[in-house]
């Protein structure tokens, strides 16, 4: 990401509510302006109306996947960076992932 903490906008996008809340309050300290969501639909919904330089995704998630998101975030929105994140990791799932667009798996 290009620009100081303070100029980027984070969108953070995963069913864990606890997840969401320590990434939130750790990019908010770091100085990031920090959106959240807690699915899919409700983070294509946000990004429809607000810019961010970054989306956080979680791979697994209820119903519509982070890979989903991805591919919208491509689609749409070339600019703004992906990051994957899963308590699943794997290599098939991380080819998968950087292949759909995201920059990073972890």
């Amino acid at each position: 990401m290009v620009g100081s903490p303070g100029t980027q906008s984070v969108l953070v996008v995963d069913d864990a509510l606890d997840t969401v809340e320590v990434l939130r309050r750790n990019l908010t300290a770091q100085g990031y302006n920090v959106f959240t969501a807690t699915s899919v639909p409700q983070a294509v919904s946000l990004l429809d109306r607000t810019h961010v330089d970054l989306v956080i995704t979680d791979l697994r998630m209820p119903k519509v996947g982070g890979l989903e998101l991805v591919r919208y975030v491509r689609e749409n929105l070339r600019d703004t960076e992906i990051i994957m994140v899963t308590g699943y990791a794997s290599i098939g799932g991380a080819v998968q992932a950087v292949k759909t667009g995201a920059e990073e798996y972890l």
